[in-house]
């Protein structure tokens, strides 16, 4: 078996309608290789969902790495005896590009840089069985260094894909942060880092779904006051809301209404442009925080800034909020000034249950009970199910974050530690 990035290839043309690639089954047949080996097809069980489209290789961003089109990325790939791809990586030539330098950017917002003593390669795929094919591919690509530095080589893959992660742990590679897409998906950066100049993110970061270290509270004189004001529940405007099963209502938010859930900066560029109004709302008390005063004893359990406080519903029988991240939410996290996400359940039944993806690749499945107080990295890949036969209610308070808010994630997760599963990709 050969690599065949140096043999030239015929290019594709267009025909005045669209692209033509039946002379260049090159194409085809790298694209086979990434698609039918970075994500399995029957990897997602009974519930798919969509790979970032932005993200995808296609034929077209093959026409810019095979240099049929100019570019700092390039592909290479390992054919075996009967032309079939069997392993392939893409990668950046961070000489070409015109910073001489390759950003590389964390979800908690920290930034890597690397020079042109660096190697980054942002996709690398095999079939099974052909690991040691990517292997030699990978150490090929690895950085040279210079005098100065021995180079640091940066990789990224697919947390859920366990062959990949335990090829680069087998290479010397150590994930060190990551990257989540707004499609829900959550990559790895993995350093091969010679010189040990990259830390990594801080431990607090890594915490996902945590119960804090707080007293249970007793939540039956809030519930009373909810129920009886017999108030309709807004719907959560989202693509993840199956059947419109949740919704809530605003006890502190945008605007002062007490109907306007969401955060106008989170939101799709089409809903600004159609609500430009709203994104010079500012946070305000609703007339529903008069109302419901046995709200203050939650929030004075929390010394801290409070942004929104809403009481979110997920319906009875089938409420289900399907895979997701508020990754768009760019104040969202744990750093010093953004906004942390903390949950009191209300009311709740053993038929509810959150889920979520965790920086290594796993998953935590939780159920919480009522009056705890749970935190939620909404930044993270989650779900929540509610196939109970009575409605789930949350008190939920973000709150702005400080090194005594991850110093409490970090000893309420050595005191509750969280239970991690397994969530690697089916593979045939």
């Amino acid at each position: 078996m050969l690599s065949q990035s140096k043999v030239e290839y015929p290019k594709p043309f267009h025909n005045g309608e669209k692209w033509v690639y039946d002379k260049s089954p090159i194409y085809k047949n790298l694209l086979d290789c990434f698609h039918e080996s970075q994500r399995p097809i029957d990897s997602f069980k009974k519930n798919s969902r969509l790979r970032d489209p932005f993200r995808k290789v296609n034929k077209m961003s093959i026409q810019y790495y095979l240099g049929h089109k100019q570019s700092f990325k390039y592909v290479d790939w390992i054919e075996d005896s009967d032309g079939i791809v069997r392993a392939g990586i893409i990668y950046n030539n961070i000489g070409q590009m015109k910073s001489k330098t390759k950003k590389i950017k964390s979800f908690t917002g920290k930034e890597y840089i690397l020079s042109e003593s660096d190697s980054y390669i942002g996709e690398i795929a095999c079939y099974p069985g052909y690991e040691e094919l990517l292997a030699g591919l990978i150490r090929k690509h690895e950085a040279k260094g210079n005098f100065f530095n021995l180079g640091t080589t940066v990789i990224e893959i697919d947390m859920q894909l366990k062959r990949m992660r335990e090829l680069l742990k087998s290479l010397g590679y150590v994930r060190k942060d990551n990257l989540i897409s707004s499609f829900a998906d959550m990559y790895g950066y993995w350093f091969k880092d010679k010189d040990n100049v990259y830390k990594g993110i801080d431990s607090s970061q890594e915490i996902s779904l945590q119960k804090l270290d707080c007293e249970v509270q007793d939540t039956k004189p809030l519930m009373k006051q909810i129920l009886e004001l017999q108030i309709k529940f807004a719907n959560h405007y989202s693509n993840y809301n199956k059947g419109n099963t949740w919704s809530g209502i605003v006890v502190r938010g945008y605007g002062g209404r007490e109907d306007f859930i969401i955060k106008p900066s989170e939101m799709s560029g089409k809903w600004k442009k159609e609500n430009s109004e709203k994104l010079k709302w500012e946070v305000q008390d609703t007339p529903l925080r008069k109302y419901l005063t046995e709200v203050e004893k939650f929030c004075k359990l929390l010394p801290y800034k409070h942004e929104r406080i809403r009481i979110l519903k997920l319906s009875q029988g089938e409420g289900e909020l399907e895979r997701h991240t508020d990754i768009q939410d760019k104040e969202a996290g744990i750093g010093d000034g953004q906004w942390a996400r903390l949950h009191f359940p209300l009311q709740t039944n053993p038929k509810v249950e959150f889920a979520q993806w965790n920086t290594d690749g796993s998953k935590t499945i939780c159920k919480m009970r009522e009056g705890e107080l749970w935190y939620l990295d909404m930044r993270k890949p989650h779900t929540a199910v509610n196939f109970g036969e009575q409605d789930r209610y949350h008190l939920i308070i973000d709150i702005k974050s400080d090194e005594t808010i991850r110093d409490w994630l970090v000893e309420s997760s050595k005191k509750y530690p969280s239970e991690k599963k397994l969530d690697n990709y089916i593979e045939k």
